[in-house]
C-alpha cells in the first residue's frame, strides 16, 4: 500500500482533508481512503522539522479518518490505524510527550507487523530511538536501535539504516560518546547522500558538528555547522536552522564568547517559541541560563534554572533534567546557598545514575569542585576535579576536561604546591589557545600570575596578570549590556588587585609621579567601568528598544503599572497589600528580563560595543583647576589607602586606617545621625546632646579618613571624592576637624572614578535657563509648594504639581530643562534596585525609566527620602536613581542619603536654587545652602544629607 502514496489524488484529499477537516461530509474518500491515510502520514513527516504545528495537524487528521471509516476491509482498517498510531508518536514528539510516543510507535509497529508489513513495523522504530533517548532511557534506545539497524540491513533499506545511524550518533551526543556519535553521524551522512534525503543530512551534519564540539574540535564543527546552516535554509527546515544557531551558540559559549552566544541562543529561542515546540524551547531556556551563570548574571540564572528543572520534569526529559539541576546546584553554591546547592546535586547525581552518564557524574564532581574550592577545602577540591578531569577525559569532552584541569591547579595553589599548579596551568593554557577558550585561558593567565607571585617574581606575575585582563576586557567590552558587564566583572577582578597590589609596592619602593600615576589608574580599573563605557557609548543606547512596541513588553509595564497602584492605594487606605507583592517582583523581572533579551536580539545587528576612549591623567589635572582636588580611596586586604590628585601633584597616601574600623564607624555615625529620622518631637529635649554626639562621630570619621590628608588639601576649595563602597554613602561635608565642619571649608561632590570625574568636569552645566518643577502633592502636601518655590526664582519655568506630576510629563518635557526639580516621595528597592523609583501622581517613575530619557547636560535635583542609596557591586558599580540620571545625560544631580525634614528641605532649597540662579555652580549653591540651614539647625541631620554627583 506505500506505493498508494504517489497517487496525486490522494495527495490531493489529504491536502484537502489537512486544511478542511474532516468534518466536511462533502469529502469523498471513494476507495482510495488507505492511500489517503499513507499522503497523510508523509505531511505529518514532511511537516515535523518545518512546521510542528502542521504535523500535529496531519496526525489529528489521521486519527478522525481511522475512527471515520468503518466500512473499510479489516486489513486496510488496521493499517490505517496502524498510520494513526504512528503519526501521533510523532506529534508527542513535537510537543515533548515522549512515553507517549514510544507507546504510539510501538501500536504502530504491533500492527505492521500482524500484517506482516516488516518495513513499515521497523520505519516506526526509528522515531522511538529519538523518544527513548530524550527520556534518558539509554540502553533501551541503543536496543531498539540495534534491532532496526538488523532489520533494515536485511531489507536493503539505505534510507532506513541512514536514520537509525542519525540516531545513534545522537543518542551517542547525551550519553557522551563522542568519538562513536561521530562516527555514526558521518555513516548516517554518506547513507543519506546516497538517497538524495536532504532533511536528513542536514541532521546529519548537526549531530557530527555537535560531536566534534564537545570533542573540541571547533573549527571543523563551525565549517559543518555553517554547511549544514546553508542547507536548511535553502531546503526551508526551519526547526534545523533553529537547531543549528542553538548548537554554534553553545559553540561561542564554550569558548567565551559571550555576545555572539547570548544572540544566538536567544535567537534560537525565539523560533521555538514560535513554532510552538516545548521541548526544544525548554532546552534554550536552560542554555540561556547556562550563559547566565558564565557571566554570574546569578540571580536571574537561578530563576531560568528553576523554571526549566520544573518543565524538564513535566515533560519527562530527565537527561536534561539532570543537566540543569548541576548547573541550578552550581548558581546556588555562588549565592551561598550552600544546602540548596547540595540537593540539587544530588537530584542530579541521582538521575545521571540511573541513566549510567560519565559525563554527568563528571560534571557533578566538578561542580562540587569548585564549591570545595571557594569554601578553601582544596584536599576535597583537588580530589573532586581529578575524578572529573577523568570522567571527561574517558568521554572526550575537551572543555570540561580544561576547566577541571583549572580547578585543580587552583586547588594545588591553595596546598602550597606552587611548581605543580604552575605546570597545571601552563598545560591547559596551552590546550585553551588551541581551541580558543578564553575564559579557560584567562583563569590560567590569572593562575600563573599567582604562583610567580608566590615564588617572588614580580615581573612575571605582572606579564601573566596584564595577559588575563586583557583577554578578559576583549571578552566584557562585547557583552550587550552594562548589567552584564557588571556582574561578569565581580567574578575577574583577582587580577586587577594583584596589579593595583603590584602598582602601590612599586611606589612604595620607589615613590615617584609615574608611579603614583601607575596607582591611580589601576585603582581606576576597578571604578565604574561599566558607567564609563555606557556613557562612552551615548546616553540611554540600551534602551533604544526599550520594547513598548513590542506587545508582550507593553502588556507587562501595564500590568506592573495597574499592580503598583493597587499597592498603593492598600497601603494608603491602611490594608495590607502583600497578596500583590508576590506578582509585583515577578512582574518586575519578567520586565527586566524581557529588555535584556531584547538587546541580544538588538546587538546581533549593531555589532560589537565601542572601545572607550583613552583616559588622560594630564587632561584631569588640567581640569581640576588651581583649588580643585580629587581623592579616590580605595582597599586591599584590610588596608584603606587613597591617591590625592591635584593640578601639581599626585600622592598616594598608605595605611590610612584599618578598613573594617572605618565600616564600624560609618555604622555607628549613620545610627546617630539618623535619630532623627522620624521628627524631632521625641527627642526635642535632647537635641543639644545629640548634636554634640554626631559631631563625635563624624570627627571619629574624619580622623579615620580625611585627616592623614588635610595637609595635602590645604588651599583646595573644591573636593571630588571617588569613594569605596561604604564611603559612598558618608556625607563628606558632615565631617567634623575639631573646630569646623568640612562644609564650611570645601566643596565636595562624589564621582563614580576618575574617568569619569574627568568627563564631569569637562562637561559642565550651563546657566539655569528652562526649569521643570514637579511636586507630587496628593502624598506630600509640602511638595506643590516646594515645586512653586523652586520656579517661582527662574524666568521660564514648567510647575507640575498634584496630579499633573506624572511620569507621562516628566518623559515629555524633561528633555527641554536645565534643571529638573522633583519633589515627591521615593524608595531605594534593595532587592532590585533598577525599579528603586520616584513615585509620581501615575505611578513610579522608576531607575529603568530614568535611564530611557535623553536630557541635556542639566541639574537634577532629587527632593526626596534616599535618593542616593545605590546597590553595590563589584567594581563600585552602583545602581540607583543617581546613576539612571547620569545615564539619560544630566551633568549634575543633587541626592539624599537619609529622609529629610520637609520644612527644613523648604528652606534648604530655597538658599540653593538662589545662589543657583544667580549663576553659581551647583557645587557652591550647595555648600551654601548647608551653611545658612546649619546656622538654626546645627544637626548635620538637617544639612548634611543632599549630596552632589558628577563633579562641582
Amino acid at each position: 500500500m506505500n506505493a498508494g502514496t504517489n497517487h496525486p489524488s490522494a495527495t490531493a484529499l489529504a491536502h484537502q482533508l489537512l486544511e478542511a477537516g474532516l468534518s466536511r461530509p462533502a469529502i469523498n474518500l471513494g476507495h482510495d481512503t488507505v492511500a489517503v491515510a499513507w499522503a497523510l502520514k508523509e505531511l505529518c513527516y514532511g511537516a515535523w522539522s518545518s512546521e510542528p504545528q502542521r504535523a500535529t495537524k496531519a496526525a489529528e487528521a489521521l486519527r478522525a479518518l481511522c475512527e471515520r471509516e468503518h466500512a473499510l476491509p479489516a486489513e486496510s482498517a488496521l493499517e490505517i490505524a496502524a498510520l494513526a498510531d504512528w503519526t501521533a508518536g510523532i506529534a508527542h514528539i513535537t510537543q515533548g510527550q515522549m512515553a507517549e510516543a514510544t507507546h504510539c510507535f510501538d501500536l504502530a509497529a504491533a500492527t505492521f507487523q500482524s500484517l506482516s508489513q516488516s518495513d513499515h513495523a521497523t520505519q516506526t522504530q526509528v522515531p522511538k530511538i529519538m523518544a527513548l533517548s530524550m527520556l534518558g532511557q539509554f540502553d533501551e534506545a541503543i536496543a531498539c536501535a540495534e534491532r532496526a539497524q538488523k532489520s533494515f540491513v536485511a531489507l536493503g533499506d539505505a534510507r532506513g539504516a541512514g536514520k537509525v545511524s542519525l540516531n545513534l550518533g545522537a543518542l551517542h551526543v547525551q550519553r557522551g560518546a563522542y568519538v562513536e556519535a561521530a562516527r555514526f553521524s558521518r555513516e548516517a551522512s554518506v547513507l543519506f547522500a546516497r538517497v538524495g534525503d536532504h532533511e536528513h543530512s542536514v541532521m546529519a551534519d548537526l549531530n557530527m558538528a555537535d560531536a566534534l564540539t564537545s570533542m573540541g574540535d571547533f573549527d571543523e564543527a563551525l565549517r559543518i555547522y555553517a554547511r549544514a546552516q546553508m542547507r536548511a535554509q535553502v531546503h526551508a527546515f526551519p526547526v534545523l536552522e533553529a537547531n543549528v544557531e542553538n548548537a554554534v551558540a553553545l559553540l561561542h559559549l564554550a569558548q567565551g564568547r559571550f555576545r555572539d552566544a547570548l544572540v544566538g541562543l536567544e535567537g534560537s529561542r525565539k523560533r521555538y517559541e514560535q513554532l510552538d515546540m516545548p521541548q526544544h524551547l525548554a532546552v534554550a531556556e536552560a542554555n540561556l541560563a547556562d550563559a547566565y551563570l558564565e557571566l554570574r548574571l546569578l540571580p536571574e540564572a537561578l530563576t531560568v534554572f528553576d523554571q526549566a528543572v520544573a518543565r524538564f520534569g513535566a515533560l519527562h526529559m530527565p537527561a536534561e533534567e539532570a543537566r540543569t539541576l548541576a548547573q541550578r546546584g552550581r548558581t546556588q553554591a555562588l549565592l551561598g546557598q550552600r544546602l540548596a546547592a547540595a540537593e540539587s546535586f544530588r537530584r542530579a547525581s541521582t538521575l545521571f545514575a540511573a541513566q549510567g552518564s560519565r559525563v554527568g557524574r563528571a560534571a557533578v564532581a566538578l561542580a562540587r569542585a569548585e564549591l570545595a574550592l571557594a569554601s578553601g577545602d582544596a584536599d576535597v577540591a583537588k580530589t573532586l576535579a581529578e575524578e572529573a578531569a577523568e570522567g571527561f577525559d574517558e568521554t572526550s569532552l575537551a572543555e570540561s576536561h580544561a576547566r577541571s584541569n583549572v580547578v585543580r591547579a587552583y586547588a594545588l595553589l591553595q596546598l602550597g604546591h606552587i611548581g605543580c599548579a604552575n605546570t597545571v596551568f601552563e598545560a591547559t593554557l596551552v590546550q585553551a589557545h588551541e581551541m580558543r577558550l578564553v575564559s579557560v585561558a584567562v583563569r590560567c593567565h590569572t593562575g600563573k600570575g599567582l604562583a610567580a607571585r608566590a615564588r617572588g617574581e614580580s615581573a612575571v606575575a605582572k606579564a601573566a596578570f596584564n595577559d588575563a585582563i586583557a583577554l578578559f576586557e576583549d571578552q566584557r567590552r562585547a557583552l550587550p549590556g552594562d548589567e552584564l558587564r557588571s556582574a561578569f566583572l565581580t567574578d575577574h577582578l583577582r587580577p586587577y588587585h594583584e596589579l593595583l597590589r603590584t602598582a602601590l609596592t612599586t611606589h612604595r619602593e620607589t615613590p615617584t609621579r609615574t608611579n603614583a600615576i601607575a596607582v591611580v589608574e589601576q585603582l581606576d580599573c576597578l571604578r565604574a567601568r561599566s558607567l564609563g563605557k555606557r556613557l562612552a557609548d551615548g546616553a540611554g543606547i540600551e534602551d533604544g528598544n526599550r520594547a513598548d512596541d513590542n506587545p508582550a513588553t507593553r502588556r507587562l509595564r501595564e500590568r506592573l503599572n495597574w499592580l503598583y497602584r493597587q499597592v498603593q492605594r492598600l497601603e494608603d487606605e491602611g490594608e495590607s497589600a502583600g497578596h500583590l507583592i508576590d506578582e509585583v517582583r515577578h512582574t518586575e523581572s519578567a520586565l527586566l528580563e524581557d529588555a535584556r533579551r531584547a538587546r541580544f536580539a538588538a546587538s546581533a545587528q549593531v555589532g560589537a560595543a565601542h572601545t572607550a576612549r583613552h583616559f588622560s591623567f594630564i587632561a584631569l589635572q588640567d581640569a581640576l583647576g588651581e583649588s580643585g582636588a580629587l581623592i579616590a580611596y580605595g582597599v586591599l586586604d584590610d588596608e584603606l589607602f587613597a591617591y590625592l590628585v591635584t593640578r601639581t601633584a599626585v600622592t598616594v597616601h598608605r595605611q590610612i586606617a584599618s578598613w573594617s574600623e572605618v565600616q564600624n564607624a560609618l555604622r555607628a555615625a549613620r545610627f546617630q545621625l539618623e535619630t532623627l529620622r522620624h521628627g524631632v518631637g521625641p527627642v526635642q529635649h535632647h537635641l543639644v546632646s545629640l548634636t554634640h554626639r554626631a559631631k563625635m562621630h563624624m570627627a571619629r570619621l574624619h580622623g579615620l579618613v580625611f585627616a592623614p590628608l588635610a595637609s595635602a588639601l590645604a588651599g583646595c576649595r573644591g573636593v571630588l571624592v571617588v569613594p569605596h563602597a561604604e564611603l559612598g554613602l558618608l556625607p563628606f561635608a558632615a565631617l567634623h576637624d575639631g573646630v569646623e565642619f568640612l562644609a564650611q571649608r570645601h566643596e565636595f561632590a562624589m564621582v563614580p572614578s576618575a574617568r569619569l570625574a574627568l568627563r564631569g568636569l569637562l562637561r559642565q552645566p550651563g546657566r539655569p535657563r528652562q526649569v521643570l518643577a514637579l511636586g507630587e502633592s496628593t502624598r506630600l502636601p509640602h511638595a506643590a509648594a516646594e515645586a512653586h518655590l523652586v520656579a517661582s526664582l527662574f524666568p521660564a519655568s514648567r510647575v507640575l504639581v498634584a496630579l499633573e506630576a506624572t511620569t507621562t510629563a516628566l518623559l515629555a518635557h524633561a528633555h527641554m530643562a536645565d534643571v529638573i526639580h522633583l519633589a515627591c516621595h521615593a524608595v531605594f528597592r534593595s532587592d532590585n534596585p533598577r525599579f528603586s523609583a520616584l513615585h509620581l501622581s501615575d505611578g513610579p517613575f522608576t531607575v529603568e525609566l530614568a535611564e530611557s530619557m535623553k536630557l541635556k547636560p542639566c541639574v537634577v535635583v532629587l527632593s526626596a527620602c534616599e535618593t542616593g542609596l545605590a546597590e553595590l557591586s563589584g567594581g563600585d558599580e552602583m545602581v540607583g536613581l543617581v546613576r539612571a540620571f547620569i545615564v539619560a545625560g544630566a551633568a549634575r544631580v543633587v541626592a539624599s542619603l537619609w529622609p529629610v525634614d520637609d520644612t527644613v528641605a523648604a528652606l534648604f532649597m530655597g538658599h540653593f536654587y538662589a545662589a543657583l540662579g544667580q549663576g553659581e555652580r551647583p557645587a557652591v549653591a550647595l555648600r551654601l545652602a548647608q551653611c545658612e540651614v546649619m546656622r538654626s539647625h546645627p544637626h548635620p541631620f538637617y544639612w548634611a544629607a543632599f549630596t552632589l554627583y558628577g563633579a562641582w
